[in-house]
């Protein structure tokens, strides 16, 4: 079936949107934006870590507001590193598997632990007023690493001559 250069201009332009929401998600939450983070959801969106077994997820947060302080009150600051989203449309909705790798510092003080998670986001999406928003999003790790940062003292160890 050939497709018109309109549906094709469409199909680009909502690949495209969601390339930019996901570049939108990794910053604003990397910022603790939470107004931003938030938004890119739908109203009754859901953000999880995949269960393991018969365990029920370690999060599970649900609802715009819960969405905002989830991201705003983070324990940790961190960067994300998320590769190219592999999407699937259907209509007004779309999925997608995105690879990626997390570095977080849970905090600034001596001692404190440094995690890298390596994994994969299944993401669900929904076009809503035309505009395309996250409705589920489940995080896999396929592999953690935990380390203790102690810091740099800028003071001698040596007593003052």
């Amino acid at each position: 079936m050939t497709r018109s250069i309109e549906q094709r201009l469409r199909a680009l332009e909502d690949r495209l949107e969601i390339i930019e929401l996901e570049a939108t998600y990794a910053r604003a939450f990397d910022e603790r934006d939470g107004d931003t983070w938030s938004s890119l959801f739908t109203e009754d969106g859901i953000y999880q870590s995949r269960a393991v077994g018969e365990a029920p997820p370690l999060t599970f947060v649900q609802g715009r507001p819960a969405l905002h302080a989830f991201c705003a009150d983070a324990a940790f600051a961190g960067i994300h590193f998320l590769h190219l989203p592999q999407l699937a449309f259907d209509g007004d909705r779309a999925t997608a598997r995105i690879h990626l790798e997390f570095h977080g510092d849970y905090a600034e003080d001596a001692g404190a632990p440094r995690l890298v998670m390596r994994g994969f986001y299944d993401v669900a999406y929904r076009r809503e007023e035309g505009r395309w928003l996250i409705a589920r999003r489940v995080t896999t790790a396929f592999a953690r690493s935990q380390d203790t940062v102690l810091g740099y003292p800028a003071a001698s160890a040596l007593p003052a001559a």
